[in-house]
């Protein structure tokens, strides 16, 4: 896996892509929405720009990309500033990855495969089968037309727990765990 020199670019995407989508501040930005419902498309959309830019400027090093990041938070995620040095660091993969991928080199690539792609990709996959197949004891077996009593007990005190509280300030109010 990631031997064909002819296949650079598309072993960057993919090693550009995972990098993102495990960066702490973008695992962080997908789960609480900052960049409303499509959030997790903005995510992908700003790897393949990250990708088009290094790709495509000459002479392109860790600030230029860095900066580029920055900007894109601001104007995608709604993130004012970023208080610790990720962007960068991230910035500096992306640009050690290009550059070993230029000389032929997919180590890096190969690395960020077994470090960070292989686990989300098999979590991603454990999670569609958990989706795809409910387990026998949790769904009751039902006669057409008949419904289940506790499913009409329970569901709509828990849509009401999950929906987070806001108080008259427009303030969310942080709940305790009810035992």
């Amino acid at each position: 896996m990631f031997d064909d020199p002819s296949k650079k670019l598309t072993y960057f995407e993919y090693a550009a892509g995972v990098l993102v989508c495990c960066w702490p501040i973008m695992r962080q930005a997908v789960a609480e929405e900052w960049a409303d419902v499509d959030t997790a498309d903005k995510r992908d959309w700003m790897a393949g720009a990250l990708v088009d830019y290094i790709c495509s400027a000459k002479d392109v090093d860790a600030w230029d990309i860095e900066e580029l990041i920055l900007q894109i938070l601001q104007d995608e995620f709604n993130v004012g500033s970023v208080e610790d040095d990720s962007p960068y660091i991230l910035a500096q993969d992306l640009h050690r990855v290009w550059q070993a991928a230029l000389e032929d080199n997919f180590d890096p690539i190969r690395d960020i495969h077994e470090r960070l792609g292989k686990p989300m990709i098999e979590k991603q996959e454990r999670e569609e089968n958990r989706a795809a197949k409910p387990s026998a004891s949790s769904v009751p077996e039902l006669v057409e037309g008949e419904q289940s009593m506790h499913e009409d007990a329970t569901e709509p005190a828990q849509e009401e727990s999950k929906a987070p509280v806001v108080d008259d300030d427009g303030f969310t109010v942080v709940q305790r765990k009810r035992r």
